[in-house]
């Protein structure tokens, strides 16, 4: 068994090297029970480290992805309503 440690490191592998928070079936409920962890403990951890809980680290991850995608690449027009 990982300890909290252990599973803060894995979710930063998950978060960084597969982008887990693109997956709509992996909310962060459910990446916390794949770990083995308990949300409560990792969404008090977040929340020191980051100032914010996991849904909201899985949120504001995919809410910035639209303006990395545009500044990296330019497809700003990919992303309006037009």
């Amino acid at each position: 068994m990982r300890t909290l440690d252990e599973n803060y490191a894995l979710l930063e592998r998950l978060v960084d090297e597969e982008m887990i928070y693109l997956a709509p079936e992996f909310d962060f409920g459910r990446v916390c029970r794949l770990l083995g962890a308990r949300r409560a403990e990792m969404d008090a951890l977040l929340e020191r480290e980051l100032g914010l809980d996991g849904a909201g680290l899985f949120a504001s991850l995919r809410a910035a992805l639209p303006g990395r995608l545009e500044r990296k690449y330019g497809l700003k027009c990919f992303f309006q309503d037009d």
